[in-house]
């Protein structure tokens, strides 16, 4: 009797910058996505710095190239690059990872690898008050150089793809779409009393309309628009408003200091991934007043626990939410984002469980790990 062999799996390496367990940036959301990925292919993760596990699901093989100076590096990195090849693994799946970029380059002659490389977002955009660098225009020249090396390049959502081939000089041939997820299981919406029990837990007031940011705490990402803006929500709204700001960045220290001695004002500092999901299913409404963005997983984060937002148009910022998204303003439109907070806060308890709903639901279905590793499967 004749058997018919199974097609073989495709094999993918899938390089993360930094892992470890009480991961604060959104490399954290990268092993359900390998658990998903691991479904449909042979994964092999390539760890740059951190504490990675020795295993993840779904992954055949955890490699560190983690090491005490830079020429430990490149000799971990060598010789994982030389293992891989030796173990058939030829594709290379790289988010903004420049140190492995450059290996693999560097390295193509010896083992005719392909490399995929992730990026999205102009990162180069800097405060008008400050003027760019000769450094800035070395690293841009670089860049640029290292990204039109790569065989693909990957970028999303949808309007970024013609942002990021202008930006990067990458031929149209060499462009790939692919989406960021969100494990839903994990950013889910609070039950009514584990809710209230972490409102009570943070010191939140019932009777508080708490407003949640959480990103870098950068000019990019509209740090400088927060004061001004909590102190015109508060003028419009009559109840108390707090808001609560997670993250780390060059504009910390600015924050803490126009924040001291406030009640309604708390700067959080960086928080572990893990601990995110409880405090967007907390608040009542998050805020994102980018001045530049490429695909937010934070809103993502945010619309998979339910939570109403107030975002600005930057990057691929309306792609994710959506077009006809209600609270969806340009960027840098201060008064703006102070009224879609106000209509929010005005909302029924009816209209924003519905409103919820449907981000939620659009989170599951769009940018859910599965999906995405089917889009990335296609691209191999």
């Amino acid at each position: 009797m004749r058997t018919e062999s199974l097609p073989a799996r495709s094999k993918v390496v899938y390089v993360i910058p930094h892992l470890s367990s009480e991961e604060s940036e959104h490399f954290a959301h990268i092993p359900a996505f390998l658990a998903a990925l691991g479904a449909r292919m042979d994964v092999v993760a390539l760890v740059e710095r951190g504490t990675p596990p020795a295993r993840l699901p779904g992954v055949r093989k955890v490699i560190s190239t983690v090491g005490r100076s830079r020429v430990a590096r490149l000799v971990r990195a060598f010789s994982a690059v030389r293992w891989c090849a030796r173990a058939g693994y030829r594709t290379y799946f790289l988010r903004y990872s420049r140190f492995l970029l450059i290996v693999l380059i560097l390295t193509y002659p010896l083992f005719r690898h392909r490399i995929l490389l992730w990026r999205s977002g102009t990162a180069d955009l800097v405060d008008g008050n400050r003027r760019r660098t000769l450094r800035h225009r070395w690293n841009d020249l670089f860049n640029t150089l290292l990204a039109r090396c790569a065989h693909g390049f990957v970028t999303g959502p949808e309007s970024m793809v013609p942002v990021m081939r202008a930006r990067w000089r990458i031929p149209a041939h060499r462009m790939r779409l692919l989406y960021n997820d969100i494990d839903s299981d994990r950013f889910a919406p609070l039950p009514p009393d584990v809710r209230q029990e972490a409102r009570h837990r943070l010191g939140w007031d019932d009777t508080e309309f708490v407003l949640l940011f959480v990103h870098r705490l950068s000019f990019r990402r509209g740090t400088r628009l927060l004061v001004p803006y909590l102190d015109a929500v508060r003028a419009e709204l009559n109840r108390p408003v707090r808001l609560v700001v997670v993250g780390d960045g060059p504009d910390r220290s600015y924050l803490e200091q126009l924040g001291r001695g406030r009640a309604d004002l708390r700067i959080m500092g960086p928080v572990p991934n893990q601990q995110l999901p409880s405090l967007y299913g907390a608040a009542d409404c998050f805020l994102m007043p980018s001045y530049e963005e490429g695909f937010p997983r934070v809103l993502l984060e945010a619309m998979s626990t339910a939570l109403p937002l107030v975002t600005t148009r930057a990057g691929g910022s309306a792609d994710v939410v959506g077009p006809d998204y209600p609270f969806l303003c340009d960027v840098g439109d201060l008064p703006a984002l102070i009224r879609m907070t106000t209509e929010v806060a005005r909302l029924t308890s009816s209209e924003r469980e519905a409103l919820g709903a449907r981000m939620r639901e659009r989170a599951r279905e769009r940018f859910s790990p599965q999906h995405v590793a089917s889009m990335l499967e296609d691209i191999l």
